[in-house]
């Protein structure tokens, strides 16, 4: 599998120190990592919103002062912060293609169908400012999806979303034809990766397949960084030699602990 980012000795004042970290195509990569670890500060200097030393390549090709704009194309970002216009729901889901100069008609498609897909299609002729937190953030993904970007970076938290939805978000996510860096404090998330990065310091410390990653208890807890549920169960009944591997359904753990 190819790599569609690189970054190379990135460095961001005191709080990023040599960062290097390729990024398979279509890959979902959760980024963790204790609190004012640096994993915000990254993605920012990732999308150009920092002034950073080092060097980021989309495609093998370097970000400079003569091709930012254009290679910035490839991203869609969605931030704690994002902003919303002060319209419907389906105007805002519309807006990116709006801006491009889309028809109107094709733009309006695209807006139902993704709103399908995350199931907030009834709020789309609501008012954004007579939403629930919850349900906004949802329309800033639509948002950022509806331009089909290439690499997709979401620094944001769903925690107010309940835990069956919030997965159903995450599965959706892994469906769609981008790379994901998905920025998280919930150690849950990383069940649903393909890869999980973990920062701490302003280092990256590991850049693994979910499954090596939770084999290794160490790399959690040296880090202070909680372990899945179901991941810091299996390790102690492992410690009891009464499982052989890490067991990440429930129905299967309940099935093996009652024999």
């Amino acid at each position: 599998m190819e790599n569609i980012l690189k970054i190379k000795n990135l460095n961001y004042k005191n709080i990023l120190k040599d960062i290097s970290l390729n990024l398979d195509e279509n890959s979902f990569n959760v980024l963790i990592g204790p609190s004012g670890s640096g994993k915000s500060t990254l993605v920012k200097c990732i999308v150009g919103l920092l002034k950073y030393e080092g060097f980021i390549y989309i495609d093998n090709n370097l970000i400079d002062s003569k091709n930012i704009y254009e290679l910035r194309k490839n991203f869609g970002i969605m931030l704690d912060n994002s902003f919303l216009e002060d319209e419907s729901v389906l105007y805002n889901i519309m807006y990116p293609l709006i801006n491009l100069k889309y028809d109107l008609e094709i733009a309006r498609k695209e807006a139902y169908s993704i709103a399908s897909s995350l199931g907030i299609e009834d709020l789309l002729l609501l008012n954004v400012k007579d939403l629930s937190i919850s349900k906004r953030k949802l329309v800033s993904l639509s948002r950022t999806l509806i331009s089909k970007p290439r690499i997709l970076i979401i620094d944001d938290s769903f925690d107010e979303l309940d835990n069956s939805y919030r997965k159903k978000i995450i599965n959706y996510l892994k469906g769609i034809t981008s790379t994901v860096i998905f920025v998280t404090n919930n150690e849950e998330d990383i069940l649903l990766s393909d890869k999980v990065i973990i920062i701490n310091d302003g280092k990256i410390i590991s850049h693994i397949d979910m499954k090596k990653a939770i084999e290794d208890e160490r790399l959690f807890t040296k880090n202070n960084l909680k372990l899945p549920f179901l991941v810091e169960l299996s390790h102690k009944l492992k410690d009891y030699n009464l499982i052989d591997d890490v067991i990440l359904d429930t129905k299967e753990m309940v099935d093996v602990i009652w024999k």
